[in-house]
């Protein structure tokens, strides 16, 4: 099978880097790249308060879902209040790892109502911190519509604990040789080294770049495959990757 990449950008909030994302939505737009968007609800991250808030955020948000790009739910306040293990390994403090069912239901009910308000459709969700538990999957199919994560280790989509996820390897582009990649980005924190690969990275593979949309969602399990290559990667890869 050959490599196909989805781009996908984290943090997206009103007191983002705006400049930051309208570069990226310009490169975007230039190879027609529909990426997957993870939208903070309520942000209250101070992180994430790195500019003046845009009162049209919302509209931004509209007109990225109008151009079939991909909306997710992106916890609610991106806050972390526990250091509890994730089913992702990645990091060990968590905004809904390790809280009651009741507090993660909460969490996504007023986040899909926030989207409501808004006009937004969801249907994937991606954990602030990559950090989330059974309870949050338990909380995401009790309050949403939700049926998709982004999130995982495998070289293809599987299907586990009755959702579609789509795993994400990947924090800078490279040229894979098999298998469905997708890269995270933090578009807050880029600089121009960065846009630059990641347009050279465009030149080359934008023919290979798809939609979550695209994909023929399947209630495949991981495959042997895939389990081997997951070890190896939390063994050897994530310690090069980062967060």
């Amino acid at each position: 099978m050959f490599s196909q990449y989805i781009i996908r950008l984290d943090d997206a909030c009103p007191t983002m880097n705006h400049h930051h994302w309208k570069r990226f939505e310009k490169l975007l737009d230039r190879y027609n790249i529909k990426p997957i968007v993870a939208v903070v609800p309520n942000n209250q991250d101070k992180n994430l308060m790195i500019e003046e808030e845009d009162k049209d955020f919302w509209h931004s948000v509209q007109k990225w879902q109008n151009k079939d790009w991909e909306i997710a739910l992106h916890g609610f306040e991106h806050k972390y209040v526990t250091k509890h293990p994730s089913i992702v390994p990645i990091n060990n403090y968590s905004e809904f790892a390790g809280l009651s069912l009741e507090e993660q239901c909460f969490k996504i009910k007023q986040g899909i109502a926030i989207f409501k308000t808004h006009n937004i459709s969801c249907q994937s969700w991606i954990a602030p911190a990559h950090s989330f538990d059974e309870n949050t999957i338990k909380a995401l199919q009790q309050e949403s519509e939700i049926k998709i994560i982004s999130d995982g280790i495998a070289l293809n989509p599987y299907y586990e604990h009755n959702m579609y996820w789509i795993p994400q390897q990947l924090w800078k582009p490279r040229e894979m040789w098999f298998g469905t990649w997708t890269i995270c980005y933090h578009p807050d924190e880029m600089n121009d080294e960065d846009f630059n690969r990641l347009e050279n990275f465009l030149e080359r593979n934008a023919d290979k770049c798809i939609a979550i949309n695209d994909l023929k969602l399947k209630k495949n399990k991981k495959t042997f495959i895939d389990k081997i290559f997951e070890k190896i990667y939390w063994k050897i890869l994530a310690k090069k990757q980062g967060d």
